[in-house]
């Protein structure tokens, strides 16, 4: 699963709106499909699921192969997703975006198979808050590698690891993106 496959909201710059909402939709999705018989995206953005399925239909992708699709609150143990549970399950640049990071971390492990690995990537903790104008989210200065740990046992989760594997810029600002994983 590729949760919040979109990776939020649409953009708003009227400039590169249409371009760059067909980059970033699915960008997790593109990486992990030669490895992965099926993917399914999850995202609360209708606009990021038809661009998600448009692009697998120009792949020539079958929906059994890679698709999306629309919840607006995933929640635990629920038919949703018709019953599905996953080997791997990636969220990338959304986690600033949820108030309880315990919360979404239960939900989408109790979609993971035993054995299965929750991967999140975002952005590590800075004294600067990277996201303070920009956005409205309750995580503005991101995440270390404590948070993440006491969040994934809280949620039981073992073999915990948590590096810091890229620098971007965002608003002129250099930000360091961590990748955490576990296993349920």
């Amino acid at each position: 699963m590729d949760f919040a496959c979109g990776v939020g909201a649409p953009i708003s710059n009227s400039e590169c709106a249409d371009s760059c909402l067909t980059i970033r939709s699915g960008l997790i999705s593109q990486q992990l499909a030669p490895k992965a018989k099926s993917i399914i995206g999850v995202d609360i953005s209708q606009r990021m699921v038809d661009i998600y399925n448009d692009r697998a239909k120009e792949q020539n992708l079958f929906p059994d192969e890679r698709k999306a699709v629309r919840v607006d609150r995933l929640v635990e143990n629920d038919t949703q997703l018709e019953g599905i549970s996953f080997d791997v399950i990636v969220c990338a640049s959304s986690y600033h975006h949820f108030p309880s990071i315990v919360d979404v971390t239960r939900v989408l492990i109790s979609y993971l198979k035993p054995g299965g690995s929750l991967l999140v990537a975002d952005m590590a903790k800075s004294e600067y808050p990277m996201l303070q104008a920009h956005h409205p989210v309750p995580h503005k200065s991101g995440f270390d590698a404590e948070d993440m740990r006491a969040v994934f046992e809280a949620a039981r989760l073992h073999s915990f690891s948590f590096a810091e594997v890229a620098t971007v810029e965002f608003t002129g600002h250099p930000v360091t993106m961590f990748l955490a994983s576990g296993k349920k």
